[in-house]
C-alpha cells in the first residue's frame, strides 16, 4: 500500500506545482490544487491500494509505474498478476477508475513519489484556470492516443513492429530522444512487455535477439538499451519516420 507523506510540503506536491503551465504554479487554483493534494511513496513492487468509490487522478512525480486491470478477464488472457495497460514515467497524470468499476492497480516498477487527487475535485478546481486545465486536457489525450495506438499494434502489427514501436516509444519518453542513437535503461520487465503488447516473454526475447543480430539495438543485462538508429526502428514499427507522441 502507498504510503502517506506526514508533513507538507511534501516532494510530490513541490514538483506537481514546479509542473503547471507559466505563471499559475503561484496561483488561486494552483493552491487549491495543492490543497486537495495527498503526497504518497510507493517502494519497488507496491502498488496504490484500490479505492472502492473514487476515481482518482495520481501525478508521478519520480520513478516509474505500470496501471494494470485485475479480475476475469485478466486471468483468462492468462496475466494472473494483471494485465498491463500502460506504462507512466515521472510527469505523468494517471487516471485510476474507483474500484467498483472495474479493479484497476497502479503498481510501482521502481521507487515512485506520487500526489493523489480525487478526479471531480480536481477537474473542478482545474476549471478556474484555462491553463491549467489545457495541460491536464493535453496530458489525458497523449495518454489516449498511446493506449490507442497499442490497441491497434495488438490487431495489425507483426511481433517485430511491436517491439520496435514500443523501444521507440520508450526512447521519447525516457531519453526525449526521436532520431539517431540514444541508450536508457527499462524499470519494466520483459514480462511486462510482453504483457503490454500481447506478446510472450519467449517472444519478446526473440524479437531483441534478432533486432541485436541486425546491429539496431545493443542490451546489457535486463534492462539497459541502446538503439543505433530510432529512425530505422520507426519503420520497421510502421511509423514511417521519427516517431510523434
Amino acid at each position: 500500500m502507498a504510503t502517506l507523506s506526514p508533513q507538507p510540503p511534501a516532494f510530490g506536491l513541490e514538483q506537481f506545482r514546479a509542473a503547471l503551465p507559466a505563471g499559475t504554479g503561484e496561483g488561486r487554483v494552483a493552491d487549491g490544487l495543492c490543497a486537495l493534494g495527498e503526497a504518497a511513496q510507493l517502494a519497488r513492487g507496491e502498488e496504490l491500494a484500490p479505492d472502492p468509490e473514487t476515481d482518482r487522478l495520481v501525478w508521478l512525480a519520480s520513478g516509474a509505474a505500470k496501471l494494470v486491470a485485475r479480475g476475469p478477464a485478466a486471468l483468462a488472457a492468462g496475466t494472473p498478476g494483471g494485465q498491463v495497460l500502460a506504462f507512466h514515467f515521472a510527469g505523468d497524470l494517471v487516471s485510476v477508475l474507483r474500484q467498483k468499476d472495474g479493479d484497476f492497480r497502479l503498481v510501482a516498477l521502481t521507487a515512485c513519489d506520487l500526489v493523489i487527487f480525487p478526479s471531480d475535485r480536481f477537474l473542478d478546481h482545474a476549471q478556474g484556470d484555462p491553463a491549467v486545465l489545457r495541460s491536464v486536457l493535453t496530458r489525458s489525450l497523449q495518454a489516449l492516443h498511446r493506449s490507442r495506438t497499442r490497441m491497434m499494434q495488438l490487431g495489425h502489427k507483426s511481433a517485430a513492429a511491436r517491439i520496435a514501436d514500443f523501444l521507440v516509444s520508450m526512447a521519447e519518453r525516457l531519453a526525449d530522444c526521436r532520431a539517431g542513437t540514444c541508450a536508457f535503461a527499462l524499470p519494466m520487465s520483459r514480462r511486462d512487455i510482453g504483457d503490454s503488447l500481447g506478446l510472450t516473454i519467449e517472444t519478446v526475447s526473440r524479437q531483441l535477439t534478432e533486432l541485436r543480430e541486425a546491429g539496431l539495438v545493443e542490451t546489457e543485462g535486463r534492462s539497459k538499451v541502446a538503439i543505433t538508429d530510432v529512425g530505422a526502428l520507426a519503420r520497421i514499427a510502421g511509423r514511417g519516420g521519427p516517431a510523434k507522441n
